[in-house]
């Protein structure tokens, strides 16, 4: 009886989290971006400024989930991400949540989004007011990430483009190691697991397991991308090598994670 109750209880947690995530996404787009960018000096600073605001209400939305007993989680190497530091994180991609668990440890992330966010009438303000890049164009998009990297942005990416697939093998595409190419900037790797496995791609929302999930996230040193690139090379040839690079350092992290469960 008592493990029936804890599941019902977690399911009505589980909605009651999500649907506050989505009413506060809404109030923070509609009402509080508009008012940043009205008392900022200039968009960039606007940018910053409601990027910060994502990262405090991811943090929120992590504490809420974890003080309802949804889910706990662990954080290790976290001094790896040098905050408010510009440059690369990438990461595995097994669940819904992994880039709020990401950018609730980054102030200043830059994310790559989808060209349906865009679309969205309440997700297009919130995108405009954080300066998050679109990935309809993919050259615009290669440009302008390697160009912001270099500046004062942390860029969050997934190779894998979307959610793993579980049973499959991890498959990456070339945005990622393309970006790496073209900026020259060094990367953090970023591993995520979860056990028991929960909002994967093959889950909704409310198929949840029957106890709680916990995360982990394991963040690496920062990798410099210089030794693997040659003079010379062209993008597509280094975009390979680098993608051979990242898929070796997550997938070893996965290995280590599962070894330890």
């Amino acid at each position: 009886m008592t493990g029936k109750l804890n599941y019902y209880w977690r399911l009505f947690a589980t909605g009651l989290c999500f649907s506050l995530f989505g009413l506060g996404g809404m109030a923070i787009g509609l009402i509080l971006f508009p008012l940043i960018h009205l008392v900022s000096f200039n968009k960039k600073a606007a940018q910053r400024r409601c990027q910060y605001m994502v990262h405090l209400s991811f943090r929120l939305f992590i504490w809420l989930m974890k003080s309802v007993g949804v889910l706990t989680y662990s954080v290790e190497g976290e001094e790896h991400l040098r905050p408010g530091a510009p440059g690369i994180v990438i990461a595995n991609h097994p669940s819904l949540i992994d880039v709020v668990f990401i950018v609730a440890r980054i102030p200043n992330a830059l994310c790559i989004v989808k060209k349906a966010a865009w679309s969205n009438p309440v997700m297009m303000g919130v995108m405009w007011a954080t300066g998050y890049v679109p990935n309809d164009d993919p050259e615009r998009l290669l440009d302008e990430c390697a160009d912001r990297v270099q500046g004062t942005e942390k860029l969050v990416i997934f190779p894998e483009g979307t959610r793993t697939v579980p049973g499959q093998p991890m498959k990456l595409k070339r945005g990622a190691a393309s970006i790496i190419v073209k900026s020259r900037v060094p990367f953090t790797p970023i591993t995520i697991t979860s056990n028991p496995t929960s909002l994967t791609k093959a889950e909704k929302w409310y198929q949840i397991p029957p106890r709680p999930i916990h995360f982990r996230l394991e963040i690496g040193e920062e990798i410099d991308p210089a030794p693997y690139l040659t003079e010379g090379e062209s993008l597509s040839v280094e975009s390979r090598r680098i993608s051979r690079l990242l898929k070796q350092i997550l997938l070893e992290g996965i290995e280590r994670h599962e070894r330890a469960y």
